[in-house]
């Protein structure tokens, strides 16, 4: 799918070229669908979907994906998911997906597996070196509306390290550490849209990745213990 979504863009890969991708057809492409009646929920989750005015079929399902649960009031539940990432409802979709029976979509297991696993391919078939982002969207605390950040990552640096550098005054940077993989992700998922737009891969050309510093998306997970929100 992927190959072939790049192919009818008609555009030449080269090496350095970044591909960023849509969670959605990567969970696709590994079959990650659910129907709500294979859940039976727990007495945790009928007690938080009554507050939280959801179904408790679909709480079960966030449950199951999660590492503990953050926040919830109603309309919103809020999770650490098994993956490491805060999210509203574990990142499970139900939106561009058949709902005639009720089913909806679960993030990638390994979700940088999965970016380097497509790497590898694309780097086959197009004999060249590329990375690859896997992107969603999420809500931020104090902001409104949701943006793109990358779930997955392979070959590129998801975060720089500035510390230790020198500002234009030649102050020393002590914590700055920019998160190039969800900035990268943030301008992807504006092309792709959220609705119907039907573009799940975006071609990002340009980006220089330092080679000594190459790491994943999970290396974008903030250490519970210097997060002041949790």
């Amino acid at each position: 799918m992927i190959i072939a979504a790049i192919q009818r863009s008609r555009r030449v890969i080269k090496d350095g070229d970044i591909f960023a991708i849509a969670q959605k057809i990567v969970s696709k492409s590994e079959n990650r669908y659910r129907l709500l009646s294979e859940y039976n929920p727990s007495k945790e989750a009928k007690k938080i979907a009554k507050q939280i005015e959801k179904d408790a079929r679909f709480v079960q399902a966030v449950l199951e994906e999660s590492h503990k649960v953050v926040r919830y009031r109603k309309n919103v539940l809020i999770v650490e998911n098994n993956i490491g990432f805060i999210q509203a409802n574990a990142g499970i979709d139900r939106s561009n997906i058949d709902q005639s029976e009720e089913r909806i979509l679960l993030l990638p297991k390994d979700p940088d597996g999965s970016a380097n696993k497509i790497r590898l391919i694309l780097r086959k078939h197009f004999k060249v070196n590329i990375g690859v982002i896997i992107t969603d969207t999420m809500g931020r605390p104090f902001r409104n509306g949701i943006v793109g950040f990358a779930i997955g990552a392979s070959n590129i640096n998801s975060i720089r390290d500035e510390r230790g550098k020198k500002d234009l005054f030649g102050n020393e940077l002590k914590v700055t550490q920019i998160g190039t993989a969800d900035e990268l992700a943030a301008a992807a998922s504006l092309i792709m849209g959220q609705a119907n737009q039907k573009t799940p891969v975006v071609l990002i050309r340009g980006h220089v990745t330092n080679k000594n510093e190459i790491n994943n998306a999970s290396a974008l997970i903030r250490d519970e213990q210097e997060d002041l929100f949790r």
